[in-house]
């Protein structure tokens, strides 16, 4: 069906027109609807979007989302010599917006475009680069208002406008606690928003969380460009004409594979944008991980996509570059990984590749008992504690698995706090001094994740070390277990630092039925379906409650179960949804969080818990489903230690 252009659109079709044609097609799954709401939720992006209005007292809401109504406001709004309006409507041939925030002042419309996105201001180069381009992480942000200017300026061409970013100050403290709390979720009309809840507490505009920078400069180096992106060529106005024509249904646009392609939100089960895109390249049914998306770290695809060689058996040694011989001992370079990942497809070989002296190894230095942990954090735009600034870490909660010298398992201990009057940071780390600082053994995580997070904290207490009666010695513990910063000005050495298994994996392991990806998520099931030993282990409810390897929240559980392909299926996928048992008006609650299967989920359930007064079913539920899904992250670590432990033979 025809559609105008509007700003999300427009940004999509920047990234690659023919996401247009796909997204006017509702036979085709757009992932990223789904996406983007958690992420938004998550991060904060509603309540950023309705705190700003707070910063114009006096705006007029332009509330409908019917476009002629909504454009008859605008303009009745615009009669007047002064107004703010949220949510103008303006239309300019097939084009059509709606602006955040839009003044007029006699014959000036200023725009405000209002972002979720951090901003810097000690930063000089935020906005544009030392060489003078946009700096490409501001860039889909700097030309969503390039276009907002151009079609207002079109709309009312004796009007003198003018553009401005509306971004989150990360040099700003929060004077007061529960702000991101007085906005709540709401939804109408199948629309989510956020609402402010009572009034915003004092002094909090003054705290400049919020800023507009002027972006006329930048709006007008986008107008002089003749290049933008990979996939246009020409004028600025003439790249608004094309995209308009695709979404009116009167341009067709050629596909342009290039590496960005991996993660196209059209990519899902057949029929999809992503296959039909691959079917004019000539790839019908591809297998899974077969292709060039596929290769792990790869940076150079796109010099092979535009040679045509899409499919990973196309490729040789000379593409990856000089890569020496692929032996067993010191461990995996990443072009060696590359090539090793080239050769299984090409040579149809389904078996791990295990490099058992790297192991070795690397077990010889590890010390009993093993400690397996894991976070989950969030980063809000608007701080839910005082004393905060936007997007400061808060750790919520930690799973805990332990593995002694005798092979007994145990989920040891756990942490959540999700109350909106404690931050959670100090006693975070208290808890996990508790569980994990009473012996010497050996740490893991699986990335960096874990150590970045209790760098913070450590910077944290450092700053204010009153907020804690048992500073120093929290201090002490979080030095000895973490690395700090390779530019940080204060260096020590941890006498126990954690152990990354993603490292290790990327260096000792290779599971082809990851198809390139080292996620946890990925290795999990790879693992346990290449492990005979893990098959027998756990095809009998040896985990859970009371059993013999006890869990703090599961029942008695059979953690091997197979599809239709005698092929493991994915534990995640079993975990229970947060609706079971509830009633059907309980369920509408918690739309949108049905399940917590991923870390997007888990985030999007802790906002749940701090800015909404939930009825105490809908908070054990989501509660119960984050502490199952965090004690399934360690324990998929510790599937991990035994079923590498079984590959290499001890």
């Amino acid at each position: 069906m025809p559609q105008t252009l509007s700003k999300s659109r427009f940004i999509q079709g920047l990234g690659c027109p023919k996401k247009l044609v796909y997204g006017a097609d509702k036979s085709y799954l757009n992932r990223s609807d789904e996406d983007s709401f958690l992420a938004s939720l998550a991060q904060g992006g509603f309540q950023v979007g309705e705190f700003a209005k707070a910063h114009f007292p006096g705006g007029v809401d332009v509330q409908t989302v019917e476009q002629h109504e909504a454009l008859a406001m605008t303009n009745e709004l615009l009669e007047r010599e002064t107004v703010v309006i949220f949510e103008a409507a303006v239309q300019f041939e097939n084009c059509f917006i709606r602006v955040d925030v839009l003044e007029k002042k006699g014959d000036r419309l200023v725009i405000h475009e209002v972002k979720a996105k951090s901003y810097d201001p000690a930063d000089e180069n935020f906005f544009i680069g030392k060489r003078g381009g946009l700096n490409s992480g501001m860039r889909p942000y700097l030309y969503d208002v390039a276009f907002q200017k151009h079609v207002v300026r079109s709309a009312f061409p004796d009007a003198n406008v003018t553009a401005n970013l509306m971004l989150v100050n990360k040099a700003a403290v929060c004077s007061a606690d529960g702000l991101h709390q007085r906005y709540q979720i709401v939804k109408e009309n199948g629309r989510s928003s956020a609402a402010l809840v009572g009034e915003l507490p004092d002094g909090v505009l003054e705290d400049k969380l919020l800023v507009s920078i002027p972006a006329d400069q930048e709006c007008d180096l986008i107008y002089e460009l003749t290049e933008h992106g990979e996939r246009f060529q020409g004028t600025f106005k003439a790249l608004v004409q094309y995209l308009s024509g695709v979404c009116a249904g009167i341009k067709n646009p050629k596909v342009a594979l290039k590496k960005d392609c991996a993660s196209c939100e059209f990519k899902s089960p057949a029929p999809s944008g992503w296959h039909e895109c691959l079917k004019s390249a000539g790839i019908i049914d591809p297998q899974p991980g077969s292709l060039i998306f596929d290769l792990w770290n790869y940076r150079k695809k796109d010099d092979l996509i535009d040679q045509g060689q899409l499919k990973l058996a196309q490729l040789n040694e000379e593409d990856i570059g000089g890569l020496g011989e692929i032996t067993k001992g010191p461990g995996l370079e990443a072009r060696q990984r590359q090539w090793l990942q080239i050769q299984k497809v090409k040579e149809g070989d389904t078996s791990a590749w295990v490099n058992e002296p790297g192991w070795q190894q690397e077990m010889s230095e590890w010390e009993f008992p093993l400690h397996f942990i894991d976070f989950e954090t969030t980063r809000v735009a608007l701080p839910f504690f005082e004393g905060q600034g936007p997007y400061q870490s808060v750790a919520f909660q930690f799973s805990h698995h332990t593995l002694d010298a005798a092979g007994q398992i145990a989920h040891a201990d756990q942490f959540l706090l999700a109350s909106a009057e404690q931050h959670p940071n100090i006693e975070f780390v208290r808890e996990l001094r508790n569980a994990i600082g009473g012996d010497q053994g050996t740490i893991f995580m699986y990335s960096v994740h874990e150590n970045t997070t209790l760098r913070d904290v450590y910077y944290e207490i450092k700053a204010d070390p009153a907020q804690a009666p048992d500073a120093e010695d929290l201090l002490t513990f979080l030095k000895s277990v973490v690395q700090p910063a390779k530019d940080s000005v204060e260096k020590w050495s941890p006498t126990r630092p954690m152990v990354d298994l993603l490292e290790l994996v990327k260096k000792h392991l290779y599971l082809p039925a990851t198809n390139g990806s080292n996620s946890l998520k990925a290795v999990l099931p790879a693992i346990l379906n290449e492990s005979e030993f893990l098959k027998s282990r756990y095809s009998e409810p040896v985990y859970g409650k009371g059993q013999e390897i006890p869990s703090l929240n599961i029942d008695a559980k059979i953690w091997i179960e197979f599809d239709e392909q005698d092929q493991v299926k994915n534990p995640y996928q079993s975990l229970p949804g947060l609706t079971d048992g509830l009633t059907e008006n309980e369920k509408e609650q918690l739309a949108g969080i049905e399940s917590i299967r991923d870390g997007g989920a888990a985030l999007t359930a802790y906002g749940r818990l701090m800015f909404e007064a939930l009825p105490k079913a809908h908070r054990d539920s989501i509660e119960r489903g984050l502490k199952e899904y965090c004690e399934l992250d360690t324990l998929a670590m510790v599937f991990l230690y035994q079923g590498v432990v079984d590959l290499i033979g001890r």
